[in-house]
């Protein structure tokens, strides 16, 4: 079976969401969203760095609503309720790649999402690799485990060679040290606390409340990223960790390490990747790093730009992967604790678009 997607936006997730729309089999792009009036008119392909594939992007909603797709995949910078209400109420299953139960969002958001997925009949569903892909894999070690006790995630990542870096600026990063930024990164990261929900919805643990703690880190000197500055003194990264406790014992706990660069003060270690745990009988430990195509390891000073902007493929492809389940999915928000299991789709590459 195919399914009809639109591509709503093609910024740097986006371009990527694309290329593995195009490259999987059940799925047919149709339709794309130019946000930036210089995208409108021009070809999807040539805007994500491909060959022409006569899909223009446009910026008519009505249009692209009404040409009779299956499904949005939705990858703006920053999502807009409104925008996704109307997608959900014209009964377009949704994608999203900044978005996971909507919780962290308020009652009145998320209640108007699943309304408009009711109305509409259709289902709302987000990922990415962490939060989002990751609850999957510990679904998976738990099952090898009796009598688990606590499930741990650890993401640290050097994000200096990031093409993206200003984004953190609104988390603080180049700005002096203040109490503010902790419930700014609490608001700012929130899906990453919504993590905890589907791991635990997925392996059973009735979490009685969610506890989050920030840190920062600073530079010694002047430090610049892709011409943002980051002055001596000033937040060049930064430890989040959510907690979901059972009384007063953590049972799923994220932790997330960002850093610009090293000798930042405190200069916590990091792993260049996602580091998963399972407490119990037996323990289960976890590595997964990611390298591009032709680079068989990742040695532990990174390999620059090319790994880091696997960022904006591995945020796209879960989203991607989901497509068909989510398409066949009963209306409402869902999420991977209410799918069949999803996995990618091989392509032979002879067949695969150049």
């Amino acid at each position: 079976m195919s399914y009809k997607v639109i591509q709503w936006t093609t910024g740097h997730v986006g371009r990527e969401a694309v290329k593995g729309i195009l490259a999987h089999p059940e799925l047919q792009l149709v339709g794309a969203y130019a946000w930036s009036k210089e995208k409108v008119g021009k070809d999807v392909g040539e805007l994500c760095g491909l060959d022409p594939i006569g899909v223009k992007a446009t910026d008519d909603v009505d249009a692209l609503l009404s040409m009779g797709a299956d499904c949005v995949c939705y990858a703006p910078g920053w999502p807009n309720i409104d925008e996704m209400v109307r997608i959900l109420e014209a009964g377009l299953n949704m994608v999203c790649s900044y978005f996971i139960t909507g919780t962290s969002w308020g009652e009145e958001a998320r209640g108007r999402l699943a309304k408009a997925a009711e109305k509409g009949r259709a289902s709302l569903f987000g990922s990415g690799i962490f939060p989002g892909f990751a609850p999957f894999i510990a679904a998976l070690m738990a099952a090898v485990s009796r009598d688990f006790r606590c499930v741990r995630f650890l993401e640290s990542v050097d994000l200096s060679p990031y093409a993206a870096f200003a984004n953190f600026a609104r988390l603080g990063w180049g700005q002096p040290p203040d109490p503010k930024w902790s419930e700014v990164n609490q608001v700012a990261l929130g899906t990453y606390g919504e993590g905890i929900e589907v791991i635990a919805d997925m392996l059973g643990i009735a979490i009685t409340e969610k506890r989050f703690k920030y840190e920062y880190a600073t530079t010694p000197n002047d430090r610049a990223f892709f011409g943002f500055p980051v002055p001596a003194g000033t937040i060049a990264g930064q430890r989040c960790t959510w907690s979901g406790m059972v009384d007063e014992s953590p049972a799923v706990v994220l932790d997330v390490v960002w850093k610009a660069g090293s000798n930042l003060q405190p200069d916590w270690p990091l792993m260049h990747g996602y580091v998963m745990e399972v407490e119990g009988n037996p323990n289960v430990h976890t590595r997964v790093t990611f390298s591009p195509p032709g680079m068989k390891t990742r040695g532990p000073s990174g390999a620059g730009a090319e790994v880091a902007d696997l960022a904006n493929i591995i945020t796209a492809m879960p989203v991607i992967s989901a497509i068909p389940a989510v398409c066949d999915a009963a209306p409402g928000i869902r999420t991977y604790a209410d799918l069949p299991l999803i996995t990618g789709r091989y392509v032979h590459a002879a067949k695969k678009r150049t």
